[in-house]
């Protein structure tokens, strides 16, 4: 996972006077921004320091990663154990058609 810096405001716009409409030149790198914002901020540095706030984000997004890894290590381990036990039960089965056939 990537971890994107925070920003504490708003990237800074040009000031428009209103009612002015903007020029093409000017909005098409605002748009080709906006078009995506993780894109448009991702080789930027960061703007400022990291915080001690932003420094618990990014331990409990590790928290977050680690859990879902070891959930996901669990269900693998389920699913295994859950086809071994399907296959002993069919095992079972043919066992049990042999002895009634004898019968």
């Amino acid at each position: 996972m990537q971890v994107v810096p925070l920003r504490s405001q708003p990237p800074a716009r040009a000031a428009t006077p209103r009612g002015a409409a903007k020029s093409t030149a000017t909005a098409a790198p605002h748009a080709a921004a906006a078009a995506h914002p993780a894109t448009a901020h991702a080789a930027k540095p960061a703007d400022r320091p990291v915080t001690t706030d932003d420094a618990d984000l990014i331990e409990r997004q590790a928290a977050f990663d680690r859990f879902m890894q070891m959930r996901a290590e669990l269900d693998r381990e389920a699913n295994a154990l859950r086809e071994l036990a399907m296959e002993q039960i069919k095992r079972d089965d043919s066992i049990m058609n042999a002895w009634i056939k004898l019968i």
